[in-house]
């Protein structure tokens, strides 16, 4: 008897399609990471390590691929092409009357969305702080109400003691310098002589920022003050960022600033979103200061979880922080 040849079971192209995306995945999973890193992709090596370790809890990111030397390396590199970015940012809902002396605009990036405040009278605004100084922060929203305020954005810098990185900790604990009201609530700066990155407002209604002591704050008459940075315009002209200033990545973003005319903005960026976008660069940032705020002066503040827009009892903008509000040490409010 002749043996019965089995016939051979064709694979399906179906199959055989997944399998191969599969692989593919898998293969730019494993090898992406080696490939941007090792690379000769400078500017997208800066803004993916940036991004990472400008998070609390994804700077694994980053760590599991590189030494802490390495990653230094590559945020305090000179060579930033992301100099010449564009902002890519277009006003799309103008002259928003939020009172009779605020406007309210917002804006698209390639990668974020923003907000805007033009507050007319400087005077208005006022820098907030928690109740609970060193021991427990407040949110953006609750220093707002408290204060009576039309508007807010979160502030400058605190020490987060929370003890895990998927805790936002406390946020009670303040760094730099504190001053409301011409009272200075807080200040860790050991000498007159010792300077920090603020960003401050004098009795006339001017915007510094810059490098001061308390001597300096003092001699300038200055009221409202707060720690952060980097500068972003001084004397209306972008300043040059460099190393760590230039590399922070994509973030949600904060920053105040100043126009000639004396107004102040407020501007508040979104981001660490897959609907709305990683955020802005400290540089795209800067651009938008200058290009939508029109301002001469302006000041990078805390971001990432802590960037907050607050108007007319909500908050406007998208927070990245799961867990709702960030609890902040101090805030920008407007009376």
């Amino acid at each position: 008897m002749k043996k019965k040849r089995r016939k051979k079971k064709k694979k399906s192209p179906w199959k055989r399609l997944f399998f191969l995306i599969a692989f593919t995945l898998l293969f730019t999973i494993v090898t992406g990471p080696f490939i941007l890193l090792y690379g000769p992709f400078n500017n997208a090596k800066k803004i993916y390590v940036g991004s990472a370790m400008n998070t609390l809890s994804h700077q694994y990111l980053a760590t599991a691929f590189l030494s802490q030397d390495k990653i230094n390396e590559i945020l305090s590199s000179s060579d930033d092409s992301t100099d010449n970015m564009p902002a890519n940012a277009s006003v799309v809902n103008v002259n928003k009357k939020a009172d009779d002396s605020i406007e309210r605009y917002d804006f698209e990036g390639k990668r974020f969305k923003g907000y805007m405040l033009v507050i007319n009278d400087p005077h208005r605004v006022k820098v907030a702080y928690t109740g609970s100084l060193n021991k427990q922060g407040e949110t953006t929203s609750q220093m707002a109400e408290k204060n009576d305020a039309v508007a807010a954005i979160n502030g400058g810098a605190f020490i987060d003691q929370s003890s895990t990185v998927s805790s936002s900790g406390n946020g009670g604990t303040p760094t730099g310098l504190i001053m409301s009201d011409g009272k200075i609530i807080f200040s860790d700066l050991k000498s007159n002589s010792t300077k920090s990155v603020c960003m401050a407002i004098t009795e006339d209604g001017t915007l510094l920022a810059g490098e001061y002591s308390i001597n300096d704050l003092k001699n300038k008459h200055t009221v409202e003050a707060l720690s952060f940075g980097p500068v972003l315009v001084s004397g209306g002209k972008a300043i040059p960022l460099s190393g760590k200033n230039a590399s922070q990545g994509m973030a949600p973003r904060t920053a105040i600033g100043q126009r000639a005319d004396g107004s102040i903005v407020m501007v508040v960026t979104d981001g660490r979103s897959i609907l709305d976008g990683m955020g802005a660069t400290m540089n795209e940032l800067q651009k938008i200061m200058l290009n939508e705020g029109k301002c001469v002066t302006a000041i990078n503040l805390d971001g990432g979880k802590s960037a907050t827009m607050y108007l007319n009892g909500e908050i406007i903008n998208t927070l990245s922080n799961g867990l709702g509000e960030r609890s902040i040490v101090s805030s920008i409010i407007v009376k």
